[in-house]
């Protein structure tokens, strides 16, 4: 296995040191970190599309389009 090193400013450092859990290592915790953001990620693209089918959402676009195109009130 290569091993790399980077560097890191101390702020970035201090608050990765605080994220690692007791007996975790930096590069388990650096894994840790990208697998949550991955599963975060996915789970938004689950949710694509799911207003194309739904009425409700287009009244509510609709809604605010009639609200934008009212003159404003002084």
């Amino acid at each position: 296995m290569t091993n790399k090193t980077i560097s890191l400013p101390f702020e970035t450092y201090d608050k990765l040191r605080k994220e690692k859990h007791k007996g975790e290592s930096f590069p388990e915790l650096i894994n840790r970190l990208l697998r949550r953001k991955k599963s975060k990620e996915k789970k938004l693209e689950d949710l694509a599309g799911v207003f194309e089918k739904d009425d409700e959402w287009d009244e509510i676009i609709e809604g605010l389009y009639e609200d934008r195109s009212r003159p404003g009130r002084m």
